[in-house]
């Protein structure tokens, strides 16, 4: 008789890498969205430095700008004015965004993200 072995992937591993791949799916879901509001931050906080006017502005319009930007790119939900700190200096002005995300992942097991960024009004 002519045995062949057969190869390829049983049902047990298919379902095993499938629920691998299902695991990393769900992450992706859940972290994305925390990255691309954190994007829209960078592109808020890029044109404001690059409008000559900001410089002058007051903390409260620089912030209702960068707000402003960020409700546009429906990316206000986690970032606040109170994570928003503004700063003259003789280089100019500072603006500093730092602010951390939490989601729910799995249970009682959270994905938290801290983003910070920062840039120079001259």
């Amino acid at each position: 008789m002519n045995m062949r072995k057969n190869n390829g992937l049983t049902l047990l591993g298919f379902l095993i890498v499938l629920a691998v791949v299902m695991f990393f799916a769900y992450a992706g879901m859940r972290l994305v969205p925390m990255y691309l509001e954190y994007n829209a931050l960078l592109g808020a906080m890029k044109t404001l430095q690059n409008d000559p006017a900001a410089k002058s502005m007051s903390p409260v319009q620089i912030k209702q700008q960068i707000e402003s930007s960020l409700w546009v790119s429906y990316s206000s939900d986690n970032i606040k004015r109170e994570h928003m700190r503004i700063s003259r200096k003789s280089e100019g002005v500072t603006v500093r965004v730092a602010y951390e995300v939490r989601k729910p992942f799995l249970g009682n097991v959270d994905l938290i993200a801290k983003f910070e960024h920062s840039v120079v009004l001259r």
